[in-house]
Formats: C-alpha cells, structure tokens, sequence
C-alpha cells in the first residue's frame, strides 16, 4: 500500500481507494469526517444518529469500491451521499425533516481552520454573523453553510438541493440581503463580502 499525507490531493486519494488502498481510504475519512458530522447537524442534533449513518456511508463505500466511478470533487460526491442517506434515514423517524440551528461548530472550523480568529473582539464578531445568520430560513442557512463553509459551487449546490444555479444564486442574494438588513453596522471586511457577492449573485 501507498503511503499518503494531508498534501495528497482528493483525485489521487480518490483513485487509490477505489483500487482498494486502505490507506487511501483511511486517508479520506479522516479529511472529511468531520466535514459530514457537521453537515449532518444541520439536519439534526442527535450525533448518534449521524455517527451511525456515516459509518453506514463509510462501509458501503469500501465494500463497493470498485464499482464507485471517478469524480471531479470528491467533497461533492461525499456530502451528496450522506445527504442522501442522511434525509432517507431521519425521515422516517421524525416525520418532517428540518434543520437545526446549531451552527457553532461549523463557525468554530471556520475562524479556526481559516482566519485563526485570537482575540475578543474577532471572537465577539464572529458570534455576532453567527446569531445573524441563526435568524434566516433553514433553506438559506443551508445554502450560505454550503456556499461559504464548503465552498461548493452554485452548480454543486444546486445539484445536491435538486435545484437549478440560479436558484442558488438567487437564494444567496436573499440571505446576503437579510444579514446586511439584520447587521446594521458590520465591520469592514464583511462590508466588502456583502458588495463582492452582490456582484457575482
């Protein structure tokens, strides 16, 4: 087996899982494990259930590795799947499913992984879009998570939502404009986020 390390890009992980590398495959589930579990929280708060069905998601992928085609994201492919699974299996259990509003981890993987915010103040702002962002509706929180957390595309988003990229679009403009509505003053940097993304939405 090859041995790989977190430089090793997804295509490369990718192709020497579905030639069956356990290693690769390890590889993989560890970068994306917690990507999921967070993405699974916006469906619900019980990590049980969301642990289970991504070990669920985890085990059918090694067992048919070798029937998996190639893909160009592999970050797509994988929160695709366990959204699928994800609505097939909390569905059934709860009649209804909706999103959660707990969106402290995925702000905590944002200012730590990315802006490495340090000081009481970044901390206070970051709590402040977080509160924000609580308050638009569970479609719009689920499409800014995905936008600006997971950096999937219009085109991806809307096909993992069954919708088209310009509903996305669309969806993105209305929430920017909401938390510009809601954040009367913000501070310079998302200023500038809210007019660059008014240009491309």
């Amino acid at each position: 087996m090859a041995h790989f390390s977190k430089h090793t890009d997804d295509a490369t992980l990718w192709n020497y899982f579905r030639s069956g590398d356990e290693n690769a495959y390890t590889e993989l589930a560890s970068r994306y494990y917690r990507t999921l579990i967070q993405y699974g929280q916006r469906f619900t708060s019980n990590m049980q259930v969301i642990e289970d069905i991504l070990q669920d998601l985890l085990i059918h992928l090694w067992l048919h590795r070798e029937s998996i085609n190639d893909t160009p994201s592999v970050k797509f492919y994988l929160i695709k799947s366990f959204r699928h699974r994800i609505l097939k299996s909390i569905k059934p259990l709860s009649g209804e499913v909706e999103l959660t509003d707990q969106f402290d981890d995925a702000y905590a993987e944002h200012s730590g992984e990315d802006f490495m915010i340090q000081n009481e103040t970044a901390y206070a702002l970051e709590k402040q879009l977080k509160t924000i962002v609580e308050q638009l509706p569970t479609r719009q929180q689920e499409v800014i998570y995905l936008r600006f957390f997971q950096n999937l595309q219009p085109e991806e988003i809307g096909g993992l939502l069954s919708i088209n990229p310009q509903s996305v679009s669309n969806i993105i403009q209305r929430a920017l404009h909401n938390l510009r509505k809601r954040w009367v003053s913000p501070p310079p940097y998302l200023a500038f986020l809210f007019a660059f993304t008014q240009i491309l939405y």
